[in-house]
């Protein structure tokens, strides 16, 4: 469960969010204008990069971040723990846990919401996100794995996973955990045997993965030897869980009904801005 740090003095008005889900968030449900700062990977919406970046995923400017005159600071738990005392003596801390569930990403929303005076947007913006995460059965037994110069896999009991399963996509049994750093190639190939999974979800590093990167995958012993079974994915299109998250699972959706080997459109990609058509599906 999320939690603060200390007692507010007021809604605030001057937010530095590193974490970038939620300063997507921010954004979408009109409360973009409170933000100072953010952390470099918060570019969803491309409106966001006009806000000074002050911190990567794990690091912080605090002398920044202390010019900005902060009235609350929102952090990314556990990849951000060290942080936290530190932020906690320029402002007020909010400290969003990574979920492990569609619920608690809604949780997350209200959450932050409720922090500045502002429950009514969050619970839109919250319910808008719960409708677009549903879909008829698509595909069964599918596996997330992330390369970012090791290997990670998406657990049962992740966010990526229950995402996936809200969208029609029903994720493998049997691995029991939020996510899981496999490290080296062997150990990842391993893991794709043992599981045999129908549907391998990969995402690289890069926007624009390359096939060549999938043929340890193809080479494992799996179902997913074939073309269809095997989808490229741009990075950071299953690793966020902001408010373009249920929008590039109906691209995952498309490109696996099509047998498609790459994920296209996705917002990582055509980094959309909050006038396009986007994020139509979120306006009142």
């Amino acid at each position: 469960m999320p939690w603060l740090t200390k007692p507010l003095d007021g809604a605030p008005r001057r937010v530095v969010s590193l974490n970038p889900s939620i300063t997507e968030f921010l954004f979408v449900a009109g409360l973009g204008d409170r933000l100072v700062g953010r952390d470099v990977f918060s570019y969803r919406p491309r409106d966001a990069l006009k806000i000074p970046h002050v911190g990567s995923f794990t690091t912080a400017d605090l002398e920044a971040v202390g010019r900005l005159r902060p009235d609350l600071a929102i952090t990314y738990y556990p990849v951000q723990k060290d942080l936290i005392e530190r932020l906690d003596e320029i402002a007020p801390v909010a400290v969003v846990e990574t979920p492990t569930s569609v619920d608690d990403v809604l949780a997350n929303f209200k959450f932050v919401a409720r922090l500045l005076d502002a429950d009514e947007l969050g619970d839109h913006v919250a319910g808008v996100y719960e409708d677009l995460l549903k879909g008829a059965p698509i595909a069964e037994d599918a596996l997330v794995i992330f390369y970012l110069g090791g290997y990670d896999v998406a657990c049962r009991e992740s966010f990526t996973a229950s995402a996936l399963e809200a969208v029609g996509i029903k994720y493998i049994k049997g691995l029991h955990c939020v996510y899981r750093f496999l490290g080296p190639q062997e150990a990842a190939s391993e893991l794709v045997e043992r599981l045999d999974p129908a549907l391998v979800l990969y995402e690289g590093k890069t926007k624009t993965p390359r096939p060549e990167e999938i043929s340890w995958i193809r080479r494992a012993k799996c179902r997913a030897c074939a073309g269809g079974d095997v989808l490229l994915v741009p990075n950071d299109t299953l690793a966020h869980y902001g408010p373009s998250l249920p929008l590039d699972l109906a691209l995952v959706r498309e490109a696996i009904a099509r047998r498609a080997e790459l994920v296209e459109g996705v917002s990582s990609v055509v980094r959309p801005s909050l006038a396009d058509a986007w994020y139509r599906p979120y306006l009142y």
